[in-house]
């Protein structure tokens, strides 16, 4: 457990990163709080997602924040939602070169395998927060303490993809590697990133209860269609008749 002071966004995110690292050497420098920094505002918000629905769902029973947030995070368990920049870090550390890479590529596109950190449903080509995370991890790269291995293999994988399937990559993509260049572990990814949502998750609560409705989707039935009644008598009459055939 630790305290977050929020008096400033410097503070914030000194403490977030202060908190989270494993690797402690260099202490915690420039690079890894502005790499932070961006990536808190990129994930702060991102309109009407999983998550962000299902906290407004909750809300909109007269739930308190709490519940709302807490229906927020679980949401977060499956991985269609959550997670994606931790696969992508382990998709991404079993590969060691650029040579590599391309050949890993060659085998997900013939077993049609998933790939996470790639394409959006809002973005119908690039992902306008992907650029920005990336040039972050770039410079990462270039620093004493950057992996310049992982980036090119980044790189690499984002190449194959555009090339083969015409899919650019999303936040999430290259946000694994510069969290895992600024020594955070892979298993909090998806916790600094509750971090961020949580503010875009609390404006949506407020805005919900501005002017609440009870959020109640409709839904279209696809079942069978409507099948005559049959009495109980009748139906051991009909079971018995099959039984001689």
């Amino acid at each position: 457990f630790f305290f977050i002071d929020t008096a400033t966004t410097e503070i914030y995110t000194e403490q977030i990163v202060g908190s989270v690292r494993c690797v402690q050497e260099t202490g915690i420098n420039a690079e890894y709080m502005g790499t932070v920094d961006v990536s808190l505002i990129l994930y702060a918000e991102h309109e009407f997602n999983a998550s962000t629905f299902a906290a407004r769902t909750t809300v909109s029973t007269q739930a308190d924040i709490y519940s709302g947030i807490v229906t927020a995070i679980g949401t977060l368990k499956g991985n269609l939602h959550g997670g994606a920049n931790e696969a992508v870090m382990e998709f991404l550390g079993n590969i060691k070169s650029v040579g590599e890479a391309y050949t890993r590529m060659d085998e997900v596109f013939k077993n049609k395998e998933k790939m996470m950190g790639f394409g959006h449903r809002v973005y119908k080509k690039q992902d306008p927060r992907s650029p920005i995370i990336k040039q972050y991890s770039y410079q990462l790269s270039k620093t004493e303490y950057g992996n310049p291995r992982l980036y090119a293999v980044s790189e690499a994988v984002e190449k194959r993809m555009i090339e083969e399937k015409k899919i650019y990559p999303n936040l999430d993509f290259y946000s694994a590697s510069a969290y895992h260049q600024c020594g955070i572990p892979t298993y909090l990814f998806t916790p600094v990133f509750v971090m961020s949502r949580v503010t875009g998750w609390a404006a949506h609560i407020f805005e919900q209860r501005a002017n609440n409705k009870l959020i109640r989707p409709n839904s279209n039935y696809t079942g069978p269609d409507p099948k005559e009644y049959v009495h109980m008598n009748q139906r051991e009459k009909e079971q018995l008749k099959r039984s001689k055939l």
